[in-house]
């Protein structure tokens, strides 16, 4: 057997390759990562090449490996929940690296000062500026918190409920749990004690939610949610380090591959669930009716649910088209590409850092929060209308937040003509929370519309009551994320042709116009101008959306019409009505050619068969009336008498006659005639 030169020589230089090359290179970066104390391996450990999309997740024997860290000077920072962040800086390819993480010890320190923001300002100048004069910040200070816990807030803030004053769990739990979320640090310093008074504010009540109130969050047990706030024996772990601070300072963090440490001041630890359960803490609570203690005892009604709402959604799932956090929503990017200033912070990818100012129901948020179509048609008499609001942008329900907001759907229709306002006839309206009297003064209830609550009612089933106070749900129609509602309106149509402008406004409303009312409220609680008593919309209006349609008269209008030589089509319409026994149809082609000549054909059978410059709409005609001229406006009119139609025809109650006209048009040249579209009546005795 002989073996060909070609394959011998192949043979020959795959062994000269082999041998050349020698063993396989190391790629990347790898190693392990262990416990420093037990030097056990740590599994689920985040490894990742600084600032960069490079990461991967401990094995469970500790081991990681990263093929895509090539290059000097490189910072590899292993992290995960419960411990410190470490780094070492590499030069690739490396194998056999090891961290040692260091587990982060939860204190309780009685001594221990909360960091002023001013400091955090040194290196963090732009989250600062964001945070200073944010809501957040102000939340110590919003007077209609006190206006509602002791009526101090403004100068009408005693009428309406007063916690204080009108609450039956006043008497046994007077400070309530209200400075849990609104003042922390006096709060952690001091669990369960009530408001600093309005008038004597300490330092730590002005900074609202502060850096270190979110940054020392080291464990939020979504179990334990409905706990408010920083509360004693509840969900959230909050971590006031033990001395000495150059051990155990630490600022909880979404990154999870900083390095930086400033002692006593800054030393980073991975927790992800700053991007969602942190806000939890504060915006997931429910009341405590039996005042045990155990806020989620099945007693209870959930008074603010928006960390609910987004967890049984499609945005918290990882896997979902949809998935966004608190931070991916209300912590935008802003185009800064160092999360500092100082100690040599890398340059990040923008969408990394975020904004501190921490928004919600501003202005932006809430005219893109959700989508409103209106589809409207022409029914006999009737213009009938769906209503659709679509929650599509927003990861929870709308309206969200305390009970008290609401959000108002107005539906209005007039003859754009003259805008005379055409006459309700659905039983579709607003309920009467959404205020009663004058819809001109923004009193909306009663008229044609829906308003988008979640009410609660008192132990005698009364309400709105407020939510320390309520034991049931009296109905909560509010829209959840990726969810629809649609309601239907009926207007009587006026006579003739003409076009009815259909409006749908979405007005928002920070509460109940009633307690804004007993309050005399005028501006929010930071002293911005409240929208709710602000002409025109008395709220802040979400969408406002507008459908025409033409009113055709008794008839509906079908199959298409061509543009003639006056650039459009011409349209068949109507007036008077489809009664019998009236007998005052008028049929009305309009847009035709003049001068010109046509006539009106009627028959029972819908086609849409070429036919001239145009279209025949009608099959099997069965009769043509008297030719007449367009007049000098481009409008032929024919009274029609039901009982002597052309050929000998009769209609009867519950038939549909369908009608067209056909004309002459010269000046537009191919066969120099053309049709209006058809128009179809269906006739009542």
């Amino acid at each position: 057997m002989r073996i060909s030169s070609i394959a011998v020589l192949s043979f020959w230089l795959l062994a000269l390759l082999a041998v050349a090359s020698g063993p396989a290179q190391a790629q990347g970066v790898s190693g392990t990562v262990l416990d420093q104390t037990t030097a056990q391996p740590i599994e689920g450990a985040i490894v990742t090449l600084q600032a960069t999309t490079e990461r991967t997740v401990t094995l469970p024997d500790g081991t990681f490996d990263l093929p895509g860290a090539q290059g000097t000077a490189m910072v590899i920072v292993a992290a995960k929940k419960g411990f410190f962040n470490v780094s070492t800086t590499v030069s690739g390819p490396t194998a056999g690296i090891t961290l040692l993480l260091e587990a982060v010890v939860i204190g309780n320190n009685p001594n221990y000062s909360f960091i002023d923001a001013q400091t955090c300002a040194a290196c963090h100048p732009d989250q600062f500026t964001q945070w200073n004069g944010s809501a957040m910040n102000k939340a110590g200070v919003n007077t209609w918190l006190y206006d509602i816990y002791d009526g101090t807030g403004s100068p009408g803030g005693m009428g309406g409920f007063v916690y204080t004053r009108d609450s039956v769990h006043a008497p046994g739990n007077p400070n309530s749990e209200c400075a849990s979320c609104h003042q922390p640090e006096p709060w952690i310093e001091q669990p369960h004690k009530a408001l600093d008074p309005i008038g004597a504010l300490s330092p730590g009540s002005m900074h609202g939610i502060s850096c270190e109130v979110c940054h020392k969050i080291a464990d939020a047990d979504p179990d334990f949610m409905n706990f408010p706030g920083i509360y004693p024996g509840g969900g959230v772990a909050f971590n006031r380090p033990d001395d000495p601070l150059t051990t155990h300072q630490v600022e909880y963090g979404a990154l999870g591959d900083t390095s930086f440490i400033l002692p006593t001041i800054m030393r980073p630890s991975y927790n992800p669930e700053i991007v969602a359960e942190t806000c939890g803490a504060c915006h997931q609570d429910k009341n405590d009716p039996d005042g045990n203690g155990d806020f989620e005892e099945p007693n209870g009604v959930v008074s603010e649910p928006t960390y609910w709402e987004w967890k049984q959604s499609e945005y918290a799932d990882p896997t979902s088209e949809h998935y966004a956090t608190c931070v991916t929503c209300h912590m935008p990017a802003y185009g800064a590409t160092h999360a500092a200033t100082t100690g040599g912070a890398p340059a990040r990818d923008p969408e990394t850092i975020r904004s501190h100012r921490i928004e919600g129901t501003t202005a932006q948020y809430l005219e893109n929060a959700v989508e409103v179509t209106v589809d409207a048609v022409r029914v006999h008499d009737a213009i009938d209308i769906d209503v659709t609001i679509f929650n599509k942008f927003t990861g929870h329900h709308v309206p969200t937040g305390v009970t008290v907001r609401n959000m108002i759907l107005v539906v209005e229709a007039v003859r754009t003509s003259d805008s005379q306002a055409l006459t309700s006839l659905g039983a579709q309206v607003v309920h009467d929370l959404g205020g009663i009297g004058s819809p001109a003064q923004g009193y909306y209830a009663g008229v044609p519309g829906k308003f988008y609550a979640k009410v609660n009612h008192d132990i005698n089933g009364n309400g709105p009551t407020f939510f320390t106070d309520a034991v049931g749900i009296t109905f909560d129609n509010r829209i959840p994320a990726l969810e629809s509602d649609t309601t239907q309106y009926r207007f009587a149509a006026p006579s003739g042709t003409g076009e009815v402008e259909v409006r749908a406004r979405l007005i928002y409303r920070r509460a109940f116009r009633f307690l804004v009312d007993a309050k005399q409220w005028t501006t929010d609680g930071h002293g911005n101008p409240l929208a709710d008593v602000q002409a025109p919309h008395y709220g802040h209006l979400m969408a406002d959306v507008t459908s025409h349609v033409q009113d055709f008269g008794p008839g509906r209008p079908f199959c298409d019409a061509s543009a003639n030589s006056t650039g459009s089509p011409a349209r068949m319409g109507g007036a008077g009505s489809h009664s019998i026994g009236n007998n005052d149809l008028v049929l009305i082609a309009s847009n035709v050619p003049t001068p010109t000549l046509g006539l009106f054909l009627f028959g029972r059978v819908k086609v849409a068969t070429p036919f001239g410059n145009g279209t025949s709409c009608i099959g099997n005609i069965l009769g043509r009336f008297d030719v007449l001229p367009a007049s000098p406006d481009n409008v032929v009119q024919l009274p029609v008498d039901l009982t002597q139609l052309p050929g000998g025809h009769t209609v009867h109650a519950g038939e549909t006659l369908l009608f067209q006209y056909l004309h002459r048009d010269v000046a537009a040249g191919g066969a120099g005639f053309d049709l209006t579209d058809g128009y179809g009546i269906t006739f009542t005795p």
